[in-house]
Formats: structure tokens, C-alpha cells, sequence
């Protein structure tokens, strides 16, 4: 049985979910609201959860909110996770699954209080700045440690998704403090999407799909994902760089960044066409250069993909994920700020003309393909509920 609730962690979750059924296991998701679509979108079947309290808060306010909003965030997650736990309970009675994966951090203790195995899933931080971001908006750090200590130790499988190359000094304070127990616990996946880019026609049949032609170079850009970080003076910004380049085709996709009635008053030039959800693993894989914000879903699937980016970051986890890239000469960094039309050109110009950075972000690729991905994180699930370790 698959949980979740949050969408980029829920696909983690989803992507193994779909390995195992299609390893001849049957598989239920308990997932509720917007999340219901994607769900049976990808042929599971659903549990569908009982409605949760609304996290009306601004987006991003959980990094920057003052005292008394931390307090009462705080408390609404705390109910929402008190319903996750209760449904999650009410699933199992009734599914009686021999294993749970989950999404979220009351699975693995509402499994363990069930008496049946779990897998916690989850996003491998890629820098310090995410990990004292994470600590610095804990209300109760030491209590809050604790209560994540406890979830930790009630997985009997912690499936991490990224690569240890990536930056796990970032996390080795916090495992060399636990122990090792959980430490080896601890296994490394490479991308999890859940669309495999092998899957997925090649890069000329997709330029052909989204863009009307191969011949031209493709840049895909994203301004929004799911929160609002970029918007419209950055939308301007882009389709100044793509006027300026005629001779690139553009595919940008708005996703919650502006309201679709305001972006359809941009007038993008022809070489570009604008879009306010996409695909975007096939957007990735036919383009020959990415530019996003740093969010993590987009970041793995440029790696899974072995595709060049240009990242402006927003925040410190986004500044962490473009760091990735820079290191591994894969990518660039650019200052929201500062950030002009022309700079942005030059960057999209050296990603397209300089073979060094292809040639990083398809090392990158191979790196993750070493960690096995779904099918690799599939057969460790398998033998948590064997009882039998897989061999490294």
C-alpha cells in the first residue's frame, strides 16, 4: 500500500508503487484531493482519503514566517497529520497490505503500531542550506528531532532519492548522531520518475511533438512548478531572450505562477509557445537545454534525462539543487536579481554550444542509472517483506 500527500513526494512514492505492480504485485494508494487524478492517472488503485484541513498559508511562508505563524502552521500540520495517521490506520484494517510505502512521516509509525513492515521515501538534500533551512523553521527543534528520529527508526527501509556523490555530507551529522542503525537502513536510488525517459519516443520525435520541428535547438522553460516563485516579470524576461534568438525554438510553461487569462496577454513571439501545465518529462528529454527555478522534481529529471540547465533559484533549497549541477558542470547559476534578458541568452547560448556542460549532465545521467532507480528500489521492498537483504 502507497501514501501520500504532497505531489512531488507523492511521484517518489508513485514511481515505486508502479515498479512493484508491474512486478506482478498488487498495489492501493491512499492519496485524496488533488492528488486523486494523478493517481488513477497512472492505473492504481485508489483509497481515496477523507477530506483534510486547508494549508491556506502563502506559499513559501513556511521558510520565512515569524513566531506566532510558525505556531499556528504548526498546529495545522499537526492535525493534518493526526487525520493522515487515522486514515492510514483505517486502510490497513482493511487492506491488511504487507508492506506500506509511504510519502509522508506518519506511515512508517502507524505501520509499525500495525505490526507490518515500511518504506519511507524521500528527497536526498543536496547542501547545508537546505538541512539548516529544515531545522530552522522546526518550532520545537529538539522535540521536532525527536518525533523525526522516531519515524526514521520505524522504517524497516529508507529509500533516498539521489545520489550520495550529490552531497551526503549534508546529511552525515545527522546519521552519525543516530547511528548507525539507521545509517544502514539507508539506500541511495538514482531519479525516481515515474515516466522513464528509455520509455518516452527520442529527443527528434518529441522536438517534432512540442515544438513542430527537429532542426532547431529547443530550450524548455519553467516559471512556476507548483508555487508561484517567478511570475510575470520573469515570463517577460524569457520571451525578451527567445525574441532575441530566433533561431531557438521555446517551450514555457507557466504551471501556478500566473493565472492563464494573464499569460495569454504576453504575446510570446513565434518561435515560442506557451503552455500552463506540460509534460514534463518529455519536455526535458526534447529539449537541449533546461531553464527552472531549482525545484527538485525538475532537477532529478535532469539528470534522469542528461540535460543541461540554467537554474535561478528563489530560495535555499533551489540554491542547493543548482549547485548540484554547477559542480558537476552540468549547469548554471544565475541571480534572480540581476538577471537581464542578455544574461540569461548567454547562459542558454553556452549550454547550447558547449559540449562540456552535455557532457557533464550525461555523466550525471549514468551516475544515477548505477543506483537501479524504481526497478532497484522495487526489489529492495521485495525483500524487506522476505525478510532476506539485497546485496549490494
Amino acid at each position: 500500500m502507497g501514501t501520500g500527500t504532497v505531489l512531488g513526494q507523492t511521484m517518489r512514492v508513485v514511481a515505486v508503487a508502479k515498479e512493484l505492480q508491474r512486478r506482478g504485485h498488487e498495489v492501493a494508494f491512499l492519496a485524496g484531493e488533488k492528488l486523486i487524478p494523478v493517481i488513477e492517472g497512472y492505473g492504481l488503485r485508489l483509497l481515496e482519503l477523507p477530506p483534510m484541513p486547508k494549508m491556506d498559508f502563502p506559499a513559501g511562508l513556511l521558510f520565512k514566517a515569524g513566531e506566532q505563524q510558525q505556531e499556528e502552521i504548526t498546529v495545522k500540520i499537526k492535525e493534518i497529520m493526526r487525520q493522515m495517521a487515522a486514515a492510514e490506520k483505517k486502510a490497513i484494517e482493511t487492506e491488511k497490505p504487507d508492506v506500506m510505502l509511504c510519502g509522508n512521516l506518519t506511515g512508517p509509525l502507524t505501520a509499525k503500531a500495525a505490526g507490518i513492515p515500511s518504506v519511507l521515501i524521500f528527497l536526498q538534500p543536496h547542501g547545508p542550506k537546505t538541512i539548516a533551512l529544515f531545522t530552522r523553521r522546526l518550532s520545537n527543534q529538539e522535540a521536532s528531532r525527536r518525533n523525526i528520529y522516531e519515524v526514521l527508526e520505524a522504517a524497516g527501509l529508507l529509500l533516498m532519492e539521489g545520489m550520495p556523490e550529490l552531497g551526503e555530507q549534508a546529511l552525515t551529522p545527522a546519521f552519525d548522531e543516530w547511528g548507525a542503525a539507521l545509517k544502514n537502513k539507508l539506500h541511495f536510488t538514482g531519479p525516481l520518475p515515474v515516466d522513464k525517459p528509455e520509455s518516452l519516443p527520442g529527443q527528434e520525435e518529441l522536438k517534432k511533438r512540442h515544438a513542430g520541428c527537429a532542426d532547431k535547438p529547443l530550450v524548455y522553460v519553467t516559471i512556476g512548478g507548483g508555487s508561484p516563485l517567478l511570475g510575470e516579470e520573469f515570463l517577460s524576461l524569457v520571451l525578451d531572450m527567445f525574441r532575441e534568438q530566433p533561431e531557438t525554438n521555446g517551450v514555457v510553461s507557466t504551471g501556478l505562477a500566473l493565472d492563464p487569462d494573464r499569460a495569454a496577454g504576453f504575446n510570446p513571439p513565434p518561435n515560442v509557445s506557451m503552455h500552463q501545465f506540460v509534460p514534463g518529462m518529455e519536455l526535458i528529454k526534447a529539449s537541449d537545454a533546461v531553464v527552472f527555478h531549482g525545484g527538485s522534481s525538475t532537477l532529478m529529471n535532469c539528470i534522469a534525462c542528461g540535460r543541461p540547465a540554467v537554474v535561478i533559484p528563489s530560495m535555499a533549497e533551489q540554491e542547493d539543487n543548482g549547485a548540484v549541477l554547477a559542480g558537476h558542470g552540468a549547469g548554471i547559476v544565475l541571480d534572480k536579481n540581476s538577471l537581464t534578458p542578455f544574461v540569461l541568452a548567454e547562459a542558454v547560448k553556452k549550454l547550447l554550444t558547449g559540449r562540456n556542460y552535455r557532457s557533464g549532465a550525461q555523466a550525471l545521467q549514468k551516475l544515477g542509472q548505477r543506483y537501479g532507480g524504481a526497478a532497484g528500489a522495487a526489489a529492495r521492498v521485495e525483500e524487506l517483506v522476505r525478510g532476506k537483504p539485497v546485496e549490494d
